[in-house]
Parts: structure tokens; sequence; C-alpha cells
């Protein structure tokens, strides 16, 4: 079976965000989602930050952080710079 082009797009739009980030990058990403409300407008997205977060303060490794491709495309910009290991912006 062939895939088109339009198909293509469609299942890379759909397939989730893998993020490996540093400690300090998590925890300034959570800092900056803070003032967005996130429980209100980012669940999904502020469930997956703060639960690596707190597996990393027990002491347990560092794993990629999965959101789907829409939670992450709502994220503020200067959020999903950090997660990206780029420098945010106010």
């Amino acid at each position: 079976m062939r895939h088109t082009q339009a198909a293509q797009t469609s299942m890379n739009e759909l397939a989730p965000v893998e993020l490996t980030v540093t400690t300090a990058a998590l925890e300034n990403a959570i800092g900056l989602l803070a003032i967005h409300f996130p429980e209100k407008f980012h669940l999904e997205a502020w469930r997956a930050l703060t639960a690596e977060c707190d597996r990393r303060e027990a002491g347990l490794p560092a794993r990629p952080i999965r959101l789907a491709r829409q939670r992450f495309d709502d994220l503020p910009p200067n959020v999903k710079a950090v997660l990206r290991g780029q420098t945010a912006t106010p």
C-alpha cells in the first residue's frame, strides 16, 4: 500500500512529540508554564512535565517526556523553546 503525501503529513501531525530535556530546562519550562493557568489550559502538558520533575526529584533516572502533538503545539512559545533546548524569551 502506498501512502500519499497528504496521508504521511497527517500521520506526522498525529505523532506524539518526544522531548529529552535537562532537569534545569524542565524546571524552567514548568515555571514559565505556571503563569498560564496550566491546570485549565494545558492540563496534559502540565501533568507530564510535573510528573517527570517529581520522578527526577525522587532520584529516578530521567526519561523522555511524551506529549500529543496538539498539546505541544498549544503550549506558549517560550515554553516550547525551553523544551526544545532553545533560549526562552518572556
